[in-house]
């Protein structure tokens, strides 16, 4: 009786003990290096007349890409496989319009005719503020080169510079440039 009894307690000693190394942490996993695809030559153009920035990609430089992306692997996001599907999101308009036109009629219908008004005031209400949040959404805001703007001062503080850009594919060129930027500027 008094063996298993002190061998409860050892265990029970020995399991209270692991954890007393708990407070030291872990080591950080080392960051992957990112995986080089493709080498080439990039040109860097300012353009004064440009609105917006532009990448040029010659055809042999987009040929080489998509043969090195071919052999990596893809692994989407749930959100980005819901957004790529026109198919659901037609779907999705058309359910969401169908539940709003059935509900707004079983609501006129299930109603008195003095509470039909003040629905019809709030259906009106709903549409004028809806109405007014895709005017705001559909604004354009400022042009691209904007945003450009400061690049060289960013360049020489070392900061980095957001803005747009437009990717087009270009025959080969002659001079076997690779890509081509293309920089709106404006002149001082």
């Amino acid at each position: 009786m008094k063996r298993p009894f002190m061998l409860c307690v050892l265990s029970l000693v020995l399991a209270a003990a692991m954890p007393a190394y708990g407070d030291i942490a872990r080591p950080k996993p080392s960051p992957e290096q990112p995986k080089i695809l493709l080498h080439t030559s990039l040109t860097i153009v300012p353009d004064t007349k440009a609105n917006e920035a532009r990448l040029q990609i010659s055809q042999s430089s987009l040929q080489e890409l998509r043969a090195a992306l071919a052999n990596t692997p893809v692994e989407r996001s749930m959100a980005q496989s819901l957004t790529g599907s026109s198919t659901r999101t037609m779907l999705a308009g058309i359910f969401m319009f169908l539940s709003l036109s059935f509900a707004g009629v079983w609501l006129a219908r299930s109603v008195q005719i003095r509470s039909q008004k003040t629905i019809a005031a709030l259906l009106f209400g709903t549409a004028v503020i809806s109405a007014a949040a895709m005017m705001v959404q559909a604004n354009a805001g400022p042009p691209s080169s904007f945003y450009w703007r400061r690049l060289p001062q960013n360049l020489s503080k070392g900061a980095p510079t957001n803005g747009g850009i437009d990717i087009e594919v270009v025959p080969d060129p002659g001079d076997g440039s690779g890509m081509k930027l293309i920089m709106p500027t404006r002149p001082n």
